[in-house]
């Protein structure tokens, strides 16, 4: 069965002129990949689009998919720009084991395609400074990475301070055609069906929603400019686990009713302050969250209904 591939129509009207510029984005066939393929094409850039697994949300796209079994061996030197998006993720979550291959394939394979690229734009995660801050964190806060995810990502950035490359990090990024094992698909998919919703813990950890429109134009304009460093990619606003179910039973016109599993992680209340994303990028992050959220219900209708096709 395949997915029918999201709408990359979305164009903020703060996308920066790319024309000319050359961009290799390194996942492209992934949920934030793909908008940036599309947005960078829209703003005029020549794009190559690196995808390791099947580019189905890229098939409206003018563009021909490189489709490639190892995408930390392509060659990055006849691009001005790679974008590295691509992730593999472990085959085991257990202590030592998952921080092994965070090290050894994500962090050890982004670095090495850095070393060959004239500018890279890193997509690390908010996830650098740890699980609890009280208010909004700007990137001088320092980091404190609870997780091997959050170690590998925080490693890559050291390994990539130069003069040539800025590492986006990244809040909780929504939006159609993310991963159904995600909060939001995964409460939508329960509205669908009417059944409960699994929430880890008591509902109460507070995330940073960022739309991924806004963050693939953010990193198109990032291509496009000469900022490096860290940059803060979030919408500023912290919203609870139960208060996005709720605004996802809201969507539907439904309710939405939890089961709660324990979690594995700590408490979190994370939320990003962006001033550095809005000065050096012009960013604006979406403050529409239940439009955005009926918009991600609508494409994930489509998908379940093309999968229960295929199954009659």
């Amino acid at each position: 069965m395949r997915q029918p591939p999201p709408s990359l129509a979305y164009r903020p009207a703060w996308l920066r002129d790319c024309t000319g510029l050359s961009v290799m984005v390194v996942g492209a066939d992934g949920f934030i990949g793909s908008h940036v393929v599309a947005l960078a094409l829209d703003a005029g850039a020549e794009v190559r689009a690196i995808c390791p697994k099947d580019p189905w949300r890229i098939r409206g796209l003018e563009i021909e998919p490189e489709v490639v079994p190892h995408w930390w061996q392509v060659d990055p030197a006849d691009a001005e720009v790679v974008v590295t998006l691509a992730y593999e993720p472990p085959a085991s979550y257990e202590g030592q084991a998952w921080l092994a291959h965070e090290l050894g394939v994500n962090t050890a394979r982004a670095v090495a395609l850095a070393r060959g690229a004239r500018r890279t734009v890193f997509a690390s995660s908010a996830d650098v400074y740890g699980p609890w801050h009280d208010e909004p964190i700007d990137e001088d806060a320092a980091p404190a990475p609870a997780t091997p995810y959050a170690e590998a990502k925080l490693r890559a950035e050291e390994a990539l301070a130069d003069p040539d490359a800025v590492a986006v990090r990244l809040a909780t990024v929504y939006g159609p055609s993310e991963h159904e094992r995600r909060a939001i698909p995964a409460f939508i998919s329960a509205a669908i069906n009417g059944t409960h919703a699994v929430v880890h813990g008591d509902g109460s950890d507070v995330r940073d929603y960022v739309y991924v429109g806004d963050v693939a134009a953010a990193i198109v304009n990032a291509c496009a400019s000469p900022v490096t460093g860290a940059l803060n990619l979030g919408s500023g606003v912290g919203r609870s686990t139960l208060e996005v179910l709720e605004l996802v039973g809201a969507a539907l016109g439904v309710m939405v009713e939890p089961t709660f599993e324990p979690r594995t992680r700590p408490p979190t209340k994370l939320v990003l302050e962006t001033a550095r994303a809005r000065t050096e990028l012009g960013f604006r992050a979406r403050q529409d969250l239940p439009v955005a959220l009926a918009e991600e219900a609508e494409w994930l209708e489509q998908a379940e209904r093309a999968a229960r096709t295929c199954l009659d």
